[in-house]
């Protein structure tokens, strides 16, 4: 389909598209020639109490967004009526577009015309009741007062009826919604009627427009709130500099970024005609109606009275997104995501990646199925097999330049190979921590000789390297560590104390971080780091038990000669090193995601081949939760490839890369505590136990998903990074 719109110019939608028919930047321009068109005609949400849809929605088709018919171009539509949510604007476009969908499935060419010119302005509602004595009642009709025609919509009777509007009685519903919705009593009989499951998709696609359009009425809320909160002084500070607020504003970007990316999701599904799009659209509504009425409360609370009173946009946009909630509740279907996971056979969407990504992700899923199935693998889990299997393949250092004997896979392959490897979780022990972490570091900074060294052990499988960061004074504040490395003949001396060394106990070496000009400002100048061996003279190591069945250690540093050639980068410059590191860490982390998808499956199953062993007080609360959690695992994962794409452009350390472990490891938590509550007291019963439930595998990954949080940076860090890459004050 490429038809002309009325003013003579091609919509813009090619092929190869990211939404539908339309590819990046087709969507882009699109979506600024709507704001353009608003700043004219419906500038701001305060336009909602006066604005004139009547007259917005000749200049949409004079636009051409009237003309959106048909499967392949109702993504455009749904973009479109999300940037009118900016503005708290009910034009109908995607109606608009559904009921043209249905009219040109029938023949009705004509009509089809009649409404990309906006002589015939259709939109949809739902049947308020069976008909009583030949008349039908449709309620919260939008744009009612603009509109010819109505497609109505008897989910109860699975019926589509087309209606004139002309002889109707139009009665306005004065409340919530600004402009108000209207009811409409249709006396008469419908020109005609269609089954409802001739057109499977038309509900779908309506409330995905409904949502985006929700989304984008709290998106311009929040960035309202973080304009406000930069601006807003109290106390002679920014209020944006205060942590209560700045977190609440760090946890709606997230989820906003988590919605943006499901959205997303959904429409590339719905643009390759993947029939998964359908589970990817009801996880995004389910994502907007559990979390987007809590985002806008959310919004006020940081404008506070600023943002109460109607001459600011906030209290119309308040209106537009808990009006267009409300209807998506209302329309919602009796199955929600929890009842297709264990009812339907459903499973979740994965990211697609491409073919060649997607082949690696097989292969790697194939390669460790052996082990997919045991217990987790801990930091100190190793099977020789296991090992030998990255090591035969050439599958350590994937992501490394070939040059430097990696795999030279992109950042679609190198993600869909972490995926893999974190979903199939084999027992390799620590030696992810020197392929993911301490390489890129070496490949950025480290001398040549040293970094071929290692990097030829690292890919060996045989180095396991642990990190010497955290200090008594110095945790997720690693700027202010305090361990000291004074010049002298040869190298340096090293003194001072390191805090839960991770994979100590089990390596030969440590990436120490000390101070080695004490003077230096700003904080984080004057740090260095080194690669030390860990048997030199003078380091003592106390080892700890961890929660989580690992072993950790404090060190101790007493006059440790660490030689000349074992400096990593420049001489108080390791902070940039450091930041490389911290940033693939978090990644790293952030893709445990996969471990807590692997667990998620394995409660599905669980529960779907043994209803029994949940307790009966708690199985009617099964398909919600089940729901609920899948819904926010397809939300972290979203942001874990947010943060890889990011990560790809050297962004990623400002905010997604954080967001993704936030929401990856905060997720690890509340999965395995609605696991052991779903499941009970036999669900904490070690792997092996006699009257174990699910192996042990969430007893284990209950205590361990709380290092998930700590590591690389607690979760209130990693919120603070995020409001620094959103620009909020310090």
């Amino acid at each position: 389909m490429n038809r002309q719109r009325p003013d003579g110019k091609t919509p813009a939608h090619t092929s190869g598209a990211s939404w539908g028919g339309m590819d990046a930047a087709d969507l882009d321009a699109l979506r600024e020639s709507v704001r353009g068109e608003c700043s004219r005609h419906w500038p701001t949400a305060t336009a909602a109490e006066t604005g004139d849809v009547t007259a917005l929605w000749a200049v949409a088709a004079r636009q051409g967004w009237t003309d959106l018919a048909g499967r392949e171009l109702t993504p455009a539509a749904i973009a479109v009526q999300e940037e009118l949510g900016r503005v708290a604007c009910p034009l109908p476009v995607v109606d608009i577009a559904l009921a043209a969908g249905v009219l040109e499935d029938r023949g009705h060419g004509s009509a089809v015309r009649e409404i990309a010119q906006g002589s015939l302005r259709p939109v949809l509602a739902h049947v308020a009741r069976p008909r009583e004595d030949g008349e039908t009642v449709v309620r919260h009709l939008e744009a009612g007062t603009a509109a010819t025609h109505v497609l109505a919509v008897d989910q109860e009777a699975g019926l589509l009826a087309w209606h004139a509007l002309a002889g109707a009685v139009v009665t306005p519903l004065p409340g919530l919604a600004v402009p108000a919705w209207s009811e409409v009593r249709l006396s008469g009989p419908p020109e005609w009627t269609a089954k409802l499951e001739d057109h499977p998709d038309l509900l779908l696609l309506r409330r995905t427009g409904l949502a985006a359009r929700a989304v984008a009425a709290v998106r311009r809320t929040h960035e309202l709130a973080v304009q406000h909160a930069c601006q807003r002084e109290q106390f002679g500070k920014p209020i944006g500099s205060f942590q209560a607020v700045s977190h609440r504003l760090v946890d709606v970007e997230t989820a906003l970024t988590a919605a943006r990316r499901l959205l997303d999701h959904a429409m590339v599904l719905l643009g390759k005609g993947d029939e998964q799009w359908r589970t990817a659209a009801e996880i995004h509504l389910e994502f907007v109606t559990g979390t987007m009425a809590e985002l806008q409360f959310d919004g006020h609370h940081t404008l506070a009275a600023v943002g109460y009173f109607e001459e600011h946009e906030a209290p119309w946009l308040f209106r537009r997104a808990h009006a267009d909630l409300a209807v998506l509740s209302a329309t919602a279907g009796t199955t929600g995501v929890g009842g297709q996971l264990l009812d339907e056979g459903a499973r979740l969407p994965d990211f697609d990646l491409g073919p060649e990504a997607e082949r690696i992700r097989r292969e790697v899923l194939d390669a460790f199925a052996p082990w997919t199935n045991g217990p987790p693998a801990g930091l100190s889990s190793w099977d020789d097999a296991a090992r030998a299997v990255l090591r035969d393949r050439g599958w350590i250092g994937v992501g490394w330049p070939l040059e430097l004997g990696g795999g030279g896979f992109g950042t679609a392959e190198a993600a869909a190979f972490s995926e893999a490897i974190a979903y199939s979780d084999p027992p390799v022990g620590n030696i992810w921590m020197g392929i993911n972490s301490i390489a890129p570091m070496l490949i950025k900074a480290g001398p040549p000789g040293l970094r071929d060294l290692l990097l030829e052990e690292i890919r060996r499988g045989d180095l396991s390297v642990a990190l010497g960061y955290s200090e008594p004074g110095a945790g997720s504040d690693l700027a202010s560590l305090r361990t000291r490395a004074e010049r002298v003949p040869g190298g340096w001396r090293v003194n001072g104390q390191k805090l839960w060394g991770t994979c100590v106990p089990d390596s030969r070496l440590i990436v120490l971080a000390a101070r080695t000009a004490p003077e230096a400002t700003p904080p984080h100048a004057g740090i260095s780091l080194f690669l030390v061996d860990l048997d030199s003279p003078g380091i003592t190591v106390q080892r700890h038990h961890s929660l989580g069945g690992d072993v950790s250690a404090t060190t101790f540093w007493d006059d440790v000669f660490v030689p000349e050639d074992r400096l990593i980068g420049e001489e108080n410059k390791g902070w940039a090193a450091l930041s490389v590191a911290l940033a693939a860490e978090r990644v790293l982390i952030g893709a445990s995601v996969m471990k807590a998808h692997r667990a998620f499956d394995r409660l599905v199953r669980l529960v779907s081949e043994h209803p029994e062993l949940v307790p009966p007080k708690r199985r009617a609360d099964l398909r919600p939760e089940i729901g609920r959690l899948a819904v926010r695992l397809q939300a972290a994962r979203a942001l874990v490839n947010a943060a890889v794409e990011a990560m790809a452009s050297g962004d990623g350390a400002r905010k997604e890369a954080p967001m993704a472990k936030i929401s990856a490891t905060e997720l690890a938590e509340n999965l395995n505590a609605t696991a052991v509550a779903l499941l009970g007291p036999d669900a904490l019963h070690h792997h092996g136990a006699e009257g174990a439930v699910g192996d042990g595998y969430f007893e284990e990954g209950l205590r361990a998903s709380i290092m998930g949080v700590i590591a690389g940076g607690t979760g209130d860090i990693q919120r603070n990074l995020v409001a620094r890459g959103m620009g909020l004050p310090r």
